[in-house]
């Protein structure tokens, strides 16, 4: 696996932990993001996990950094519930991306909002875009 898509993924997987409780559904919207936007087959994501030596590789364009943002939202909304620790660790993803520290929580409470409401990673870019 491309050693900045294995980065990325585990960010996902961070925010598995996040509130210290690994929910089912977390882990299953892991494996369908893991699968669908990342190409790493169901039996694969425990080695990718176990096999976590790697270095941060932050996305570089804007598109690249909503959909980490998107996708890390969708795990913390898999529970049904957002844990401040969830909430925190996506700000922290929000500055380390690049964008204004300022602006992080504005920007991770409008993400989790539309993932909330069921809005698409589309959706949300066409939103950014305009």
């Amino acid at each position: 696996m491309d050693p900045k898509m294995k980065s990325r993924f585990l960010s996902l997987y961070q925010m598995v932990l996040a509130d210290g409780i690994i929910d089912a559904a977390e882990i299953e919207t892991l494996h369908r993001i893991g699968r669908e936007s990342y190409g790493i087959l169901p039996d694969q994501i425990s080695e990718v996990i176990r096999d976590a030596d790697f270095s941060i590789s932050l996305p570089t364009t804007l598109e690249e950094s909503v959909t980490l943002l998107y996708q890390l939202a969708e795990i913390a909304w898999a529970d049904g519930n957002i844990d401040n620790s969830e909430i925190e660790l996506l700000k922290r993803h929000v500055v380390d991306m690049g964008f204004e520290a300022g602006n992080s929580d504005e920007i991770a409470k409008f993400i989790l909002e539309q993932v909330k409401n069921g809005k698409s990673l589309g959706e949300v870019l066409n939103m950014i875009n305009q």
